[in-house]
């Protein structure tokens, strides 16, 4: 009986554990989101003005789809 008990506890120790260990922190998130805007924004100054343009009318079209999906 009492080696039930203990297996349930570690197992209940093993899977805190895991689980504190895997669960995302906020920080790591927002660093994540920084490090993407960051590249966008160097990518963006590679950009040429056609290019700049193709991507402002790509954009607005994706938008227009959407309006298009949410009317409906």
């Amino acid at each position: 009986m009492i080696k039930q008990y203990i297996a349930i506890f570690y197992v209940a120790i093993c899977l805190g554990l895991l689980m504190y260990f895997m669960w995302p922190s906020e920080k790591n998130r927002l660093e994540h989101i920084e490090d993407r805007m960051e590249e966008v924004q160097e990518k963006r100054k590679v950009l040429t003005e056609k290019e700049k343009e193709l991507e402002k009318l790509a954009t607005e079209k994706d938008w227009e789809e959407v309006d298009k999906d949410t009317n409906k």
